[in-house]
């Protein structure tokens, strides 16, 4: 029996940048994996470059949301009801829990090294002395840097349209040397377009890329490209807990937010059946079954409880906060 085609691993910068965004301590174990496989990972400069020069704004754009909750206005006839004065005391002590994590958040910013864990792993990947990581001192740096331009002017993939930039070619030409000298097939990881395209979570690579590596390298190896971490790592044969691909798809559910405004989301809310928790100081849409999911920024749960499109629901513990009924019964006719 034939043994299995050895694989080799390379992970956009936009993966890496993605682990500032995950919201519990599976999802950086994702990284951890990562890092388990290090002598399998394909890496250049050019990632190292782009991770640093993008890691602070990556950190407060996944914070952006962390903002102090105002206190919320009610009518005099309510200003006595248990429900307001326990809404009131946990958005108190929501407001302390992020005033204690923007002080973390200085430290990570302003000292990587000691307090911010992804960085720390990445540094690791970045570091490591082994055939696959181009490093700005390799000898066969300029080769490549030379083969880069050469397709960036010929305008071949990967490269975004209106790119300024040979960085992708750079991670590209260096990924087929890699492949070809370990005689290995090759797994990307990236969610930008420049590898190819995605339909109904399934992912294709360029038809040029595909052509190129068949040409260049084998017509017997494979390259495989995927959005999620977890479906490449399934190659390398690394075990994934339920809770770690829940954290990646976490963080893609936040992409698919990004553009929705208070009514949208209400109607999302509405289609799935989600109502929202408050609780360990955060607010949370729950499922059906009472799951809770990704996380709701304060200040969109602040428009949609102003604007009545949610409403506190019992006096359990955690708060609760549900869709009226004739709000409900209008977004059947819309």
């Amino acid at each position: 029996m034939a043994s299995a085609l050895k694989k080799i691993l390379f992970v956009d910068t936009n993966i890496l940048l993605d682990f500032y965004r995950t919201r519990n301590d599976a999802g950086l174990s994702l990284l951890e994996h990562l890092n388990s496989i290090s002598d399998k990972i394909v890496m250049t400069f050019q990632v190292e470059m782009e991770f640093k020069k993008n890691r602070q704004r990556a950190i407060l754009e996944g914070q952006k949301e962390l903002k102090r909750i105002e206190k919320i206005s009610r009518p005099g006839l309510f200003s006595d009801a248990k429900a307001v004065k326990a809404l009131e005391k946990n958005i108190e002590a929501a407001n302390k829990r992020i005033d204690a994590l923007h002080t973390r958040l200085a430290k990570v910013i302003e000292n990587p090294s000691v307090y911010d864990p992804v960085y720390k792993v990445c540094q690791r990947m970045f570091n490591k002395a082994d055939a696959l990581n181009l490093t700005r001192d390799h000898d066969r740096k300029s080769f490549i840097r030379r083969k880069a331009m050469r397709r960036f002017l010929l305008g071949c993939p990967p490269r975004k349209q209106n790119d300024t930039s040979i960085g992708d070619a750079i991670n590209w030409e260096w990924m087929i040397e890699c492949a070809e000298k370990q005689k290995a097939e090759l797994v990307i990881v990236s969610r930008d377009s420049d590898y190819g395209v995605s339909h109904e979570k399934k992912s294709f690579l360029n038809d040029h890329l595909r052509q190129e590596f068949s040409d260049r390298i084998s017509k017997k190896r494979k390259v495989y490209l995927y959005t999620r971490l977890t479906e490449a790592l399934k190659n390398f044969k690394v075990e994934i807990q339920p809770q770690e691909a829940l954290a990646e798809e976490e963080i893609l559910s936040q992409d698919q937010r990004k553009a929705l405004g208070p009514f949208s989301f209400l109607q999302f809310m509405n289609n799935n059946n989600l109502n929202i928790i408050f609780e360990n100081g955060d607010f949370f849409l729950q499922d059906a079954q009472g799951k809770a999911r990704e996380l709701v920024p304060p200040p969109l749960f602040k428009e949609l409880l102003d604007q009545g499109y949610i409403e506190p629901f019992g006096t359990t513990d955690p708060k609760r906060f549900v869709i009226p009924k004739t709000m409900r019964e209008a977004l059947e006719f819309i």
